[in-house]
């Protein structure tokens, strides 16, 4: 009898324990990055090139932030963006000495980050990878540098004077911090 209530015992606190645990969920497996960036723009907020030139000629305060590669970048980019290419958001958004580079600070978890790389499918991953990071006010812009210069050709910088930082990532950020 004693056994059998040691037993019960052992069984009702393991299902207890178990029923208690939160489960880790199960990892997606998209069948091409298309339906990826889908979903990543299901949760997100897009932001239409117009929407954005709007946000652009306002008193709103935002952060523009350019996830295209650095090459892409120092051939054109709308004016104002700091460059974090996509593949090192994650190590970047919060590191204090880019944004000093930058002559900026480091984002508030709230502030409105305004993202973008050239036809808005990186910009969308991006977002994602802010909002899972805590960003509440992420936007990507639809269409990307692609549709802005082809809707606001002559609002654009393309060369960067010698001496501004262009984000410069040393080898461990490049790699991931891996």
């Amino acid at each position: 009898m004693k056994t059998i209530k040691v037993l019960l015992s052992i069984t009702l606190i393991t299902l207890i324990w178990g029923c208690s645990m939160k489960s880790i969920p199960e990892e997606k497996i998209y069948e091409s990055i298309d339906e990826m960036i889908a979903e990543a723009r299901s949760l997100t907020s897009d932001l239409s090139i117009d929407d954005f030139h709007t946000l652009m000629n306002s008193d709103s305060a935002y952060i523009l932030i350019d996830v295209r590669l650095p090459e892409e970048h120092k051939k054109g980019f709308i004016p104002g963006s700091i460059s974090i290419p996509r593949g090192v958001i994650e190590f970047r958004i919060a590191n204090e000495k880019i944004w000093d580079e930058e002559g900026m600070y480091v984002p508030e978890k709230n502030e409105m980050l305004v993202l973008y790389c050239k036809k808005s499918k990186r910009g969308a991953l991006a977002a994602l990878a802010l909002k899972q990071l805590g960003y509440t006010n992420v936007k990507n812009i639809n269409g990307g540098w692609t549709d802005w210069h082809a809707k606001y050709p002559e609002i654009k910088e393309d060369k960067i004077e010698a001496g501004t930082p262009v984000s410069a990532a040393t080898e461990e950020e490049e790699s991931g911090g891996c």
